[in-house]
């Protein structure tokens, strides 16, 4: 464990976590976060357009991430975390922009709807229309790769059943960091590991569900994809903590992959906070975990530079 690593969670333990533990208005909440990532690093040549995508009779606001490396074919579709109540494009700028530089892919944040205002099913609803757009606009499936952290992870998750439950084609590939996966919360590890979890309150946890779900079935696999059909899914990677408490969640959608046949790998770190892949640029255990995640999406986008050089040849 790094030093930084050990200063984080001390932070996180004493300042954000209590901070969480009190919140009230996750506008407020979703407004630090987009001061907070401000501070973070971004790679050079970093470009962020602002775009509306179409969906029934309004917009989804959105914006594409890309640097200078990127092609203009591939992209990652990116659903950001916030426990559904808060998070935004402005929040998950800079991992996108990571990301988008270790893949040479162009990313799209939307900022999807957000409870309490629009509760469950308007999240998945807005990533079903997202990725449609992309579809229309003349993006191939096999040049989509799905990405998210934390709920944005059981997004990912819950697409990725509509696409295996509906006329929806797979992308080429899904990655989610820390996934939010089980809504019946059923998983062990908010027991075992509510000691060693630096930043996320567990107690909240039930409080954020029921915000999202409202009256909704707590297993239905658009909000708990842990339940959801995955047949010919394409290879997912899924990255958490060992000292989350959301731990379990990872395991329990690798076993329900894993099951119905689908190519998963999940990796598990030491001693990480919940999502700690947003403190790339700054702490040794996210840009290792961003490089892993990075060489995952270029294979099977066929952005790796290998790849890339054979295709000229």
């Amino acid at each position: 464990m790094s030093f930084r690593l050990t200063l984080l969670n001390l932070f996180y333990r004493y300042v954000e976590r209590p901070l969480l533990a009190r919140a009230t208005d996750f506008g407020r909440v979703g407004a630090r976060l987009d001061r907070q990532a401000a501070r973070l690093h971004e790679p050079a040549g970093t470009h962020a357009n602002p775009v509306r995508i179409p969906y029934e009779d309004g917009w989804i606001d959105a914006r594409w991430i890309s640097t200078g490396r990127a092609s203009r074919s591939k992209v990652i579709l990116f659903f950001h975390g916030g426990a559904y109540l808060f998070g935004s494009s402005t929040s998950h700028r800079p991992l996108a922009a990571a990301m988008a530089d270790r893949t040479r892919a162009r990313v799209l944040i939307p900022d999807y709807r957000l409870a309490p205002n629009h509760r469950f099913p308007a999240a998945i609803e807005d990533a079903v229309s997202c990725y449609r757009h992309l579809l229309k606009v003349g993006h191939a499936p096999e040049d989509i790769a799905l990405l998210g952290d934390s709920a944005g992870g059981g997004m990912v998750m819950a697409l990725l059943h509509l696409c295996g439950t509906t006329d929806l084609p797979y992308p080429a590939c899904a990655v989610a960091f820390s996934p939010w996966v089980d809504m019946t919360l059923s998983g062990a590890s908010h027991g075992r590991n509510a000691q060693r979890e630096v930043l996320l309150p567990g107690r909240r946890i039930p409080e954020a569900r029921d915000q999202y779900l409202g009256s909704a079935p707590t297993d239905d696999p658009r909000a708990s994809p842990v339940f959801g059909t995955f047949d010919g899914a394409p290879p997912v990677l899924i990255q958490a903590s060992r000292a989350e408490i959301l731990e379990d969640d990872a395991r329990a959608m690798a076993a329900t992959l894993s099951r119905q046949g689908v190519d998963v790998q999940v990796d598990f770190w030491e001693k990480t906070p919940h999502c700690w892949q947003h403190l790339q640029g700054r702490l040794p255990e996210a840009d290792d975990a961003l490089d892993k995640a990075g060489a995952f999406v270029r294979r099977h986008l066929g952005t790796d530079p290998l790849e890339t050089d054979r295709q000229a040849r």
